[in-house]
């Protein structure tokens, strides 16, 4: 059987290819696809800015957040069938070597197939993927297959906040860095927690999607105004009790020690590695500030689809999708994503036309 795939190559260099679909393994599954989102990891894979896309070892087929149909399971799986409706992780951890042995995030694995940025473990840009059961997991009938690939960058949002003894309640005032789709799902999070939540991003399209799809209480331009004066003036004058940094940038993450309240806790998502970033860490000791860094989502993926789920009512996911292209225009879905970020948040990819 072929499946027409897409490629990376290097940067700037994503080619759509047809390939013949590898033998199932016993516990693997495949899935024909019908959605698959663009991360801002793979574009910074694409532009060549991040060394996560292993294009070094070879080509590979990008795409961590899919969902799809099961059409066909390997000779040992046992948790799904044909037919069932499924999304996955991306960190696929070995269980084998000794930070697997300890429980610990399977986004450290010292032995991993990172599926969407390796040759090993082709993601979801193409026809059909092959999963392993054991990082898959269904979706329920209330969720279409776009919402399905919305699980992996929700997924992100919620263990960073949930994750590792991690909470979120009425009492707290919350602070997003960012307002692309992790940081808009961060503040869904927070707000469905009933936590008052302001959002500092300085693009005013996104900053609009914060205030009239979740329903945020304040956004900030930290272009534009004083990003600590404005968070210390709507809160009290005490600071953020939690703060989810989703940009990476310089400014974002040595901003959060600021703007931070006395035994705050902060949570680093943004990508920031390979620089280092000036920050005043005095304030973490004397404010004694709670300063976690979250990778991944491991064993959060139920969690997340089970939240998504039940609130899907009360907040339309799909409203954070800005452009929806077939798997014929990823090229224009990657220039979108890239060119656009005035009025691009998440690229969707479908591979049927009914989507």
């Amino acid at each position: 059987m072929k499946s027409l795939d897409a490629f990376m190559y290097g940067p700037k260099d994503l080619r759509l290819e047809e390939v013949e679909v590898a033998q199932l393994k016993p516990t693997q599954i495949l899935v024909k696809l019908h959605a698959s989102g663009i991360c801002g990891s793979d574009v910074e894979c694409y532009l060549g800015h991040s060394k996560e896309g292993r294009y070094d070892l070879g080509p590979y087929t990008p795409g961590h957040e899919w969902c799809g149909e099961v059409v066909a399971v390997g000779s040992d799986v046992i948790s799904l069938k044909v037919g069932d409706r499924v999304t996955g992780e991306c960190a696929n951890s070995c269980n084998r070597c000794d930070i697997c042995k300890e429980g610990i995030n399977n986004s450290y694995c010292t032995n991993w197939n990172e599926v969407g940025f390796m040759p090993s473990a082709p993601g979801g840009m193409g026809e059909y993927l092959i999963g392993e059961e054991q990082f898959c997991y269904k979706i329920p009938d209330n969720m279409t297959y776009v919402e399905g690939a919305l699980v992996e960058p929700c997924s992100v949002a919620y263990y960073s906040i949930y994750g590792r003894d991690g909470f979120v309640s009425r009492t707290d005032d919350c602070v997003i860095f960012g307002a692309g789709a992790i940081g808009l799902f961060a503040a869904t999070i927070c707000k469905a927690a009933g936590a008052k939540v302001i959002v500092v991003e300085p693009i005013e399209f996104r900053r609009k999607m914060a205030e009239e799809i979740v329903g945020v209480d304040l956004t900030i331009d930290p272009f534009n105004e004083d990003v600590e004066k404005v968070v210390f003036a709507n809160t009290g004058g005490q600071g953020a009790s939690l703060i989810v940094e989703c940009t990476g940038s310089d400014q974002g993450v040595a901003a959060t020690v600021d703007i931070a309240k006395a035994h705050g806790r902060i949570r680093f998502i943004g990508h920031s590695i390979g620089r280092k970033i000036p920050i005043e860490i005095g304030k973490a000791i004397w404010k004694g500030l709670n300063l976690q860094g979250s990778a991944g989502q491991p064993w959060f993926f139920t969690k997340t689809i089970k939240f998504m789920s039940r609130v899907k009512d009360d907040i339309d996911f799909t409203k954070f999708i800005t452009g929806y292209y077939k798997l014929a225009d990823i090229q224009q879905a990657f220039d979108m994503a890239i060119e656009h970020k005035d009025k691009a948040v998440k690229v969707m990819i479908t591979m049927n036309e009914e989507e």
